[in-house]
Order: structure tokens, then C-alpha cells, then sequence
């Protein structure tokens, strides 16, 4: 079976945050991320995908910081 991206960010999102039923719509710092959680997410996905992931698409640039908008971000 093929793992997607979503698949990805979602394994890595957990990981990362220590969670194990993330809602699609929490945001990343609201539900206990920080700026260096961040860094070690993009970095994580980055080596998972094989592809560089820009911090900025992934928590800034207006969008909202949540699963559904990081793995939008880690797809294009």
C-alpha cells in the first residue's frame, strides 16, 4: 500500500505533537506546538517526501496552521 502525504504529515503530526487522534482543523499552536516543533515537522516531512517544504507554506503566508493546510502545503 502506497502512503500519501496526507498519510505523511498526519504520521510525522502526531509524532511530533505527541498526539494520537489529531482533529484535521486543530491548530498546530493552539494545541501545543512551537516554533521549534515547526522546524522539526518540515524537516521530518521534507526527509519523508524526498522534497523541500517552505516553513513559511506550511504556518505562515496567511494560511491557518492546521493538518488539513499543512499537508495542502507539503503536496504542492
Amino acid at each position: 500500500m502506497d502512503t500519501t502525504i496526507d498519510d505523511i504529515v498526519r504520521a510525522e503530526w502526531c509524532e511530533v505533537l505527541d498526539v494520537t487522534s489529531p482533529d484535521p482543523c486543530d491548530d498546530f499552536f493552539e494545541i501545543g506546538g512551537n516554533s521549534l516543533l515547526a522546524v522539526s515537522l518540515v524537516e521530518r516531512v521534507e526527509s519523508r517526501i524526498g522534497a523541500e517544504v517552505a516553513l513559511e507554506d506550511f504556518f505562515l503566508d496567511g494560511r491557518l496552521q492546521t493538518l488539513v493546510s499543512a499537508a495542502r502545503a507539503a503536496a504542492n
